[in-house]
């Protein structure tokens, strides 16, 4: 055992700049292999803020999914965003993306790394790991605040869902379309007054182009579709028509009879029950004072009114759809007949136009306010990684003592050997 030691001594001193050199081109070589290789791995935080996100839910209340990160849309924007398009297959990369909850502990989490590991096959050029992932990680941001921040019925109001429609009734479906838009518009001004796009248009700018919309554009379609009798299929909406002529007058019969009915009850109610009293009401100064009112009979002239007001409503419906009948059958001059049609397709399809680049104009609004409102609804955070864990150099030192000893044992068996053999 002594001269084991002995000889291991002798071999250090003798060989000690050849082991050293050694282990410092180990060491470097092998530190240099895994930094370089670090730089094909990078991970993120991603953490969800809102206030639904504890309750596994998305902001506008739809349930949560973290692995929507996966969603080809999301990975081809990444790609596209990077400039890689061509360099990294998107089915590649899906397979090389990892997420896991930060905490396995906590039941629905709202924290998760997301991990990457470029493939033999990526080429990645001049863009880092940590760049690529960071492309996907905002790719994913702008994906859930477009769809999730907001219930946003913008985002699927199609212009060209009008499919075996008549046209009084896509006009209709059409106005009640940017009814709502205007509606929706004016909430989203309520939130936030102060707010303007990056193109400088503002939600009162929106609002009143679909104003424009419902008051100009619908209404001269409209009219030129009543006055001509303009229909795509004549001999169904005749029938539609008449039915509809005959529902009305079945209702406006319904309301005269209840009407008359009122009237005669308040012809024939006793006296003492109309006479006037006095009862405690609040005046605009919430002060308390007398009124007066007659009993029993301010409802039945209530019923009364409302009930004419309705026959009335509905004896101008019943006109309007005779006139429209009349004006279809009164369609005498054919060539005249296929003119009206052609202008008021024309007109529909250039309507159709500017209202289709008017509702790319909303959406890119709306993604910019939802970004803006809800920025701070998913954020990012890299995994920086220390040189010493790029370099692994722990591992490294260990690995080398080890080859270090298997270096040193290798030389005192030689020297060993030797020395039997000079014997």
């Amino acid at each position: 055992m002594r001269n084991l030691i002995t000889q291991i001594i002798f071999v250090l001193r003798k060989h000690f700049f050849r082991i050293l050199m050694f282990s410092i081109v180990f060491v470097a070589a092998f530190c240099i292999y895994f930094y370089v290789q670090s730089h094909q791995k990078a991970s993120a935080i991603l953490t969800f803020t809102y206030p639904n996100a504890s309750e596994g839910l998305y902001p506008n209340g739809t349930y949560f999914n973290a692995y929507n990160i996966f969603t080809d849309e999301v990975i081809e924007d990444a790609i596209r965003n990077a400039g890689l398009e061509g360099n990294v297959n998107p089915r590649n990369l899906m397979n090389e993306i990892s997420i896991r909850p930060r905490n396995n502990a906590s039941l629905i989490a709202t924290q998760f790394i997301v991990s990457y590991e470029a493939g033999q096959n990526d080429n990645l050029g001049a863009v880092s790991a940590n760049g690529l992932l960071n492309s996907l990680i905002y790719s994913y941001i702008g994906h859930f605040h477009e769809i999730y921040s907001n219930d946003q019925f913008v985002l699927i109001f199609n212009v060209d869902n009008d499919e075996n429609l008549e046209y009084l009734d896509l006009i209709n479906y059409y106005n009640m379309s940017l009814n709502q838009m205007q509606k929706y518009l004016s909430s989203q001004q309520s939130s936030d007054k102060d707010f303007i796009s990056s193109d400088g248009i503002s939600f009162q700018d929106l609002i009143n182009i679909i104003e424009r919309y419902r008051i100009s554009t619908l209404k001269e379609i409209k009219s030129i579709i009543s006055e001509r009798g303009v229909t795509s299929d004549q001999g169904t909406y005749m029938e539609r028509l008449n039915y509809r002529i005959q529902n009305l007058t079945n209702n406006y019969d319904y309301n005269r009879k209840l009407q008359k009915l009122y009237k005669k009850i308040l012809q024939d109610y006793e006296s003492r029950l109309t006479s006037v009293v006095f009862i405690p009401s609040l005046d605009s100064e919430r002060k308390f004072y007398m009124s007066k009112t007659k009993i029993g009979i301010d409802i039945l002239a209530l019923n009364a009114t409302t009930y004419e007001e309705s026959s009335e409503e509905i004896q101008r419906q019943i006109n309007q759809t005779e006139q429209f009948i009349a004006m279809i059958k009164n369609k005498e001059n054919t060539s005249m007949s296929i003119s009206n049609t052609a202008r008021v397709d024309n007109l529909i399809a250039e309507m159709k136009s500017q209202l289709e680049a008017t509702m790319n104009t909303i959406r890119k609004v709306e993604k910019e306010f939802s970004q803006y409102k809800n920025h701070s609804y998913v954020t990012m955070m890299p995994l920086e990684i220390s040189l010493m864990e790029r370099t692994k150099a722990k591992s490294v030192v260990m690995l080398t003592a080890v080859m270090d000893a298997l270096l040193v044992g290798i030389l005192v068996f030689h020297n060993k050997k030797k020395g039997i053999e000079a014997k």
